[in-house]
C-alpha cells in the first residue's frame, strides 16, 4: 500500500514511514496536480481537506480524510479504514523525514555521527539509505512514547 499525504498531513506522514508503509509527502502542490499524482503512482491520496477529498472521490481517486487533530486519533482513523498494522517493524520502516528505507548498521559506521553519549549508551543503530538524507535512529528515551503513541492508537474506537 503506496500513499500520497498532502501538505497537512507531516506529522502522519512520519508516522507511518515508521511504521514501514511507502507516503510520499507534497505540501506544495496544488489540488489537481495532487489527484494526478495520485492517479498516475496507484497511491492513495491522505488528505485533511474535505473539498479535496470530495473531489478525489469525485474522479476515482482513492483517498482517505485524516480530519483528526491527533496523532492518536489519525492513525487509528488510517489504522480502522485500511486495516494498518500499528507496529513497528524495523526490516520495513523508512526515514520519517525523507521516506527512504533505513538499514541496520555496524554501530562503528554511526561513531562521529551521534552525540558521544548516544553512541556509548546504544548497540543498535539504523541509518537511512539515502545518500542525501543518511540520518541515524537508534532506540532511545523517545521509544518508550513512540510505543504509547501507537498502543493509545490500537485502542480508539
Amino acid at each position: 500500500m503506496r500513499f500520497l499525504a498532502d501538505g497537512m498531513l507531516g506529522n502522519i506522514t512520519r508516522w507511518l514511514r515508521l511504521l514501514g508503509y511507502d507516503v510520499k509527502y507534497e505540501k506544495l502542490k496544488g489540488d489537481d496536480e495532487l489527484l494526478n499524482e495520485s492517479r498516475m503512482e496507484e497511491r492513495i491520496l491522505l488528505t485533511a481537506d474535505v473539498e479535496l477529498f470530495r473531489l478525489a472521490r469525485r474522479r476515482g481517486v482513492e483517498a482517505v480524510l485524516v480530519k483528526e487533530h491527533s496523532t492518536v486519533d489519525g492513525l487509528s482513523r488510517l489504522s480502522r479504514k485500511l486495516n494498518l498494522k500499528l507496529t513497528v517493524n524495523h526490516e520495513r520502516s523508512r526515514c520519517p523525514t525523507c521516506g527512504s528505507p533505513i538499514m541496520r548498521v555496524e554501530k562503528r559506521l554511526v561513531e562521529g555521527k551521534v552525540p558521544d553519549g548516544t553512541y556509548n549508551r546504544y548497540r543498535r543503530f539504523w541509518m537511512c539509505t539515502s545518500a542525501s538524507c543518511s540520518k541515524v535512529y537508534w532506540r532511545g528515551s523517545h521509544w518508550k512514547k513512540i510505543k504509547q503513541t501507537l498502543e493509545r492508537a490500537k485502542k480508539v474506537k
